[in-house]
Order: structure tokens, then C-alpha cells, then sequence
């Protein structure tokens, strides 16, 4: 996929599927925050309806747990840095991680 093609198409929807494979990359690393996200997933397949269908759809909550993973995560903090870049036309640095994530924490975005 040329992605800076892609990008000048539609950056939002290129964005949100590259932030997707952010988050697989991070739950592969098995980098988890308050039980989120396999450890709540294999609740709730153990323990259907534990969570509901848009706890795991949620994008303020992918976003929340993809920018904690890329502080912790050198890797992780590679790939966002990248599309942060093409999408956002911000040079992404952990300064700019605690303001989204703040920004999140504020609007009661939680695992």
C-alpha cells in the first residue's frame, strides 16, 4: 500500500486503519493497560456480554491504549510516529502523547 497516496484520497479512513494495525502490533506485544485488551477480551469470550460489541470498537479508547503502548514501546512509537506525521502534519514526540492522551483522560475515555 502506497500510504502517502492514500493519504491524499481520504487521511482520516487511511488513519484509522493504520491506528488498527497499530493496536494489533501492540496487543501481538501483548502490552496491556488495566486488563485491556486481551486479558478483557478472553473475559469476554469466557463470559459473553461482559463487555458489549463498542468497548472493543471504541476508536478514543484504541487511540488512548495505542498512545500509552507507543510510550512504553520504542517499536510502537515508530509506527505512530509515521502516520502521526502524514496524518496529523505534527512531528509526533511524547510531549504531543501526553496531550492526546490527557485530552482522552479528560473526556472520561477509560480501559
Amino acid at each position: 500500500m502506497n500510504i502517502t497516496m492514500d493519504m491524499a484520497e481520504d487521511p482520516e479512513v487511511v488513519y484509522n486503519d493504520v491506528m488498527e494495525l497499530v493496536r494489533e502490533e501492540a496487543i501481538e506485544k501483548k502490552i496491556e493497560y488495566d486488563g485491556y485488551y486481551r486479558i478483557k477480551w478472553e473475559e469476554e469470550a469466557e463470559n459473553v456480554m461482559t463487555f458489549d460489541k463498542e468497548y472493543f470498537e471504541n476508536k478514543e479508547r484504541r487511540d488512548l491504549y495505542v498512545f500509552k503502548a507507543a510510550l512504553d514501546d520504542k517499536e510502537i512509537f515508530q509506527l505512530l510516529h509515521y502516520i502521526w506525521n502524514l496524518a496529523k502534519g505534527e512531528d509526533l514526540n511524547e510531549n504531543i502523547l501526553h496531550r492526546e492522551i490527557y485530552a482522552l483522560k479528560e473526556k472520561g475515555v477509560t480501559f
